[in-house]
């Protein structure tokens, strides 16, 4: 099982999450969940990411900031934003503190987004499909 803590699921493909997950991930948001049913997903407001303790996966710079101080996951991602940090509304040093965490491993869905962020910061695992746990 994995944990997707999401700030916006505006700018997240639930469907595609559903589709591909097979009951293997639970999402965290303290957003308004939309209309639609999603079977194979579980969603939870992000307090009780806090108790969770199996791998979580942010899916930005403001969700992997709460992540870093959830004591209980056995492992922290980050999937690295398409747009990086672009449109983030975070300072600088947050970006930082985020991007070389060394209790974060960040998670690139191709090797060209890798070779971006490593320019900057540290190297980011490359992995497709963020939902197989064994690949991270």
């Amino acid at each position: 099982m994995i944990g997707i803590v999401i700030e916006d699921l505006k700018n997240f493909d639930l469907d595609s999450l559903n589709d591909s997950c097979d009951n293997k991930a639970v999402v965290f948001t303290d957003c308004e969940l939309p209309p639609k049913e999603y079977r194979n997903l579980s969603f939870f407001t992000c307090c009780l990411a806090y108790n969770f303790n199996n791998p979580l996966v942010a899916t930005c710079i403001k969700s992997a900031m709460s992540l870093l101080d959830m004591p209980l996951c056995n492992k922290k991602l980050m999937l690295v934003p398409q747009n990086l940090w672009i449109g983030q509304n975070v300072l600088y040093e947050e970006l930082l503190n985020v991007y070389n965490n060394d209790n974060l491993e960040l998670v690139a869905t191709t090797k060209e987004q890798a070779d971006i962020v490593e320019s900057f910061f540290k190297r980011p695992i490359v992995v497709e499909n963020i939902l197989d746990i064994k690949e991270m």
